[in-house]
């Protein structure tokens, strides 16, 4: 390398130093403004203060609903209590006049079970009397009990109320140390207050049998009206019920870790995970092992876990959930919801300012090299020529500059001259590496100052054009109608991808940077990206029995017709229906589920011969309830007929059951017209369900139209 002579009177020793004291003069100050001010400290403040606020608001809300409604039993215990007479042991009978406040109580508190369990005075093996009732979904149905099971009590009982015995039901409930905790604790201490909610007990998770969901617990003692202890009352949330709380898209909107909830004995043990959600949770988090949490910001109860299966920093936002009051007997259980970021989504916005500082200590840089430019200018004419020389000269050859006269420029010179062969000789074995890998990537160029346009060999490829060779596309006007055709069929809910027209189908994701001159693109395969999203899609709205859309995915298809419906201001005859399987718990009960699964499936081979595809959207809102847009009709009665052909026809498809009986599906519905904007669809669901039970108490077996 050629040694630099610094002369005072240098036109490089001037210019460059001139560009250092730019250069130095920026960067302190815009480095010190940002370290002295504390914007690095406050940005990560910001953000644990948003994160502490996420977990909080998610803890209040839980411990809301634990504490105002899920325990707030009082109204219903006062009843049962006072109901029990003291001298009546019939525990049958005690259920039997319990049976409807327990109902009552289950469907207020929102809770997936509840239950009465009297002590086992007289009974063998930890068997103890139990009205024990459960519904899976709280949320699913407030019409009727059909969805309630019976997990232990007296069968008689469970007939008289209609409601299905549980495939783990046991006549009386069967205790063991593994699962007793949740009544012994109550009980035992039953005797320090006669106020039995201040001696409520939330147990850990466990089973009640080894085939059974896990589940948590609320008991209190229950006394009888003479106050004499006579079992516990509660009730009960199961795992997957209690994870529907802590949504993980609550912290991240993708690959989030979510909540958990920890729990301790004493204040100097550490946290135990006992409720865990998630797949992505379960994989990065030991469930064995206490969380091993270091204190980051105790303002914020904000940590760092120290023991888990990623690589990443994970943050931790622990919060504890009040459950127990001051000097009660089990105030020192105490349960906590930690929430989980990753460190490279919670310190984002931090990342993002030391990448906002690196640019602009780069753009100084540039600043500097300009101003040194300018200068350079007014200095020295020669080198004036010469950028004009290299400038006007053909990049795509080797350059031969004159000479200026001038040392230093005469060594600028050969520099350039190496520097550009170097570039040629760099380009052109990148070229053939790209070509040699086939990377599915092409690039396109166009100067707003002509009319070419510069493509890669690879860019039509990526696109699906055969003739690449043809050299009409490189005119501008001609590229640009092909760039409109690509993007006219953009793809629904994805960023810059676009649909080709092609067999087989074929998608790509085009990015466009405008500048003043340049339109520079790059255009990238991703049908293998997208083709996998629809599948998720798919999975994701499809009811698994049936492969109809399920409850979320059928009103996503009605809303999107809806739209295009209104939109387009159509005058179509619409109507949404609800249809409800007569017979399927006697079925259930009869043959077993497995027939009642089937009788579900002959249902849906009829349902969907009512009107071909592009006239109806079929989904299955629950076990024997489904819902069905009709649409595309020129008038009520074409539908009409529609409908009652499907009835008309049932009875001729029979299904042989097991005992050799044979019987048609039984289907019972409610039709309700869409000719009413002002409804929403849970509004038109309503009446439409309205009109199904009417058809189930006077027309079973058919249909009724909705009055309103």
């Amino acid at each position: 390398m050629a040694k630099v002579k610094w002369r005072r009177k240098s036109i490089v020793s001037r210019l460059t130093f001139l560009v250092l004291i730019i250069i130095v003069l920026q960067t302190v100050l815009l480095a010190g403004t940002l370290i002295i001010g504390g914007v690095f400290d406050q940005a990560e403040k910001n953000a644990y203060q948003s994160f502490y606020d996420k977990v909080n608001n998610r803890k209040e809300y839980v411990q809301r609903e634990m504490k105002n409604r899920w325990t707030n039993l009082d109204p219903y215990v006062s009843t049962i209590e006072k109901s029990i007479a003291s001298d009546n042991f019939d525990s049958d009978q005690i259920f039997k006049d319990m049976m409807d406040q327990l109902i009552a109580m289950l469907r207020t508190t929102q809770v997936t079970g509840v239950y009465i369990i009297l002590d086992h005075k007289g009974i063998n093996d930890n068997r103890y009397p139990a009205l024990y009732i459960r519904d899976y979904d709280p949320l699913s149905n407030i019409y009727s009990d059909d969805d309630i099971y019976m997990i232990s009590g007296p069968s008689e009982l469970a007939k008289d109320y209609q409601i299905p015995l549980d495939q783990t039901w046991q006549y009386h409930l069967k205790l063991t140390d593994a699962n007793k905790s949740f009544y012994t604790s109550p009980y035992t201490y039953a005797s320090l207050t006669s106020k039995a909610s201040l001696l409520g007990y939330w147990s850990k998770p466990f089973k009640l049998t080894e085939s059974d969901v896990p589940i948590i617990t609320y008991s209190m003692p229950l006394f009888d009206a003479s106050g004499t202890l006579r079992g516990i009352v509660g009730i009960e949330v199961t795992l997957n019920y209690l994870t529907d709380f802590f949504p993980a898209t609550d912290l991240q909107p993708r690959d989030s870790l979510g909540y958990l909830i920890a729990y301790r004995k004493d204040g100097n043990e550490e946290m135990m995970p006992v409720v865990m959600e998630g797949a992505l949770q379960k994989r990065m988090i030991i469930e064995d092992e206490p969380l091993n949490l270091k204190l980051l910001d105790s303002n914020r109860n904000i940590y760092e876990l120290l023991n888990h299966e990623g690589k990443e920093v994970i943050y931790a936002s622990v919060e504890k959930i009040g459950l127990y009051q001051y000097n009660t007997p089990f105030e020192d259980e105490e349960w906590y919801i930690v929430g989980f970021m990753r460190e490279d989504y919670l310190l984002s916005y931090v990342k993002r300012i030391q990448q906002i500082l690196m640019i602009s200590l780069f753009l100084s840089i540039m600043l500097g090299a300009l101003g040194g430019s300018g200068i350079s200018y007014q200095l020295a004419k020669p080198i004036i020529n010469l950028a004009k020389e290299v400038r006007e000269s053909d990049k795509s050859k080797i350059l031969h500059l004159n000479s200026t006269g001038l040392s230093e420029l005469d060594e600028l010179s050969h520099a350039i001259e190496v520097a550009n062969k170097l570039i040629l000789d760099s380009a052109s074995r990148l070229s053939k590496i790209i070509e040699m890998v086939a990377l599915p990537i092409g690039a396109f160029e166009m100067n707003k100052n002509n009319d070419n346009v510069f493509v890669t060999e690879q860019f039509f490829d990526v696109l699906g054009y055969e003739n690449k060779d043809d050299d009409s596309y490189r005119d501008k006007e001609t590229f640009k109608a092909m760039l409109d055709q690509v993007f006219s069929n953009p793809e629904p809910d994805e960023d810059n991808v676009y649909c080709l027209n092609l067999e087989p189908k074929r998608w790509v994701r085009v990015n466009v940077t405008i500048s003043d001159e340049l339109i520079i693109g790059v255009a990238m395969d991703v049908t293998d990206e997208i083709l996998e999203k629809n599948e998720i899609k798919r999975d994701r709205d499809l009811d698994s029995l049936t492969k109809l859309l399920n409850r979320k995915g059928f009103q996503w298809q009605f809303e999107a017709w809806e739209k295009q419906y209104k939109e387009n201001k159509s005058t179509e005859v619409a109507a949404l229906l609800m249809f409800d399987l007569d017979n399927l718990k006697i079925i259930n009960d009869t043959y077993g589920h497995k027939w009642g699964d089937q009788y579900i499936i002959k249902a849906v081979e009829r349902l969907v011969h009512i009107s071909d595809d592009s006239h109806r959207i079929l989904g299955r809102r629950s076990g024997d309830e489904f819902v069905m847009l009709l649409h595309h009709f020129d008038s009520k009665e074409a539908l009409r007929e529609k409908v009652s052909l499907f009835f008309e026809g049932l009875k001729d498809h029979l299904i042989e059951f097991p005992d050799g009986s044979q019987r048609p599906v039984m289907i019972s519905a409610g039709l309700m017209w869409y000719e009413y904007p002002e409804l929403n669809y849970d509004e038109l669901l309503h009446y439409a369900d309205e009109a199904l039970y009417e058809s189930k108490r006077h027309k079973k077996g058919n249909f009724t139209e909705s009055l309103y």
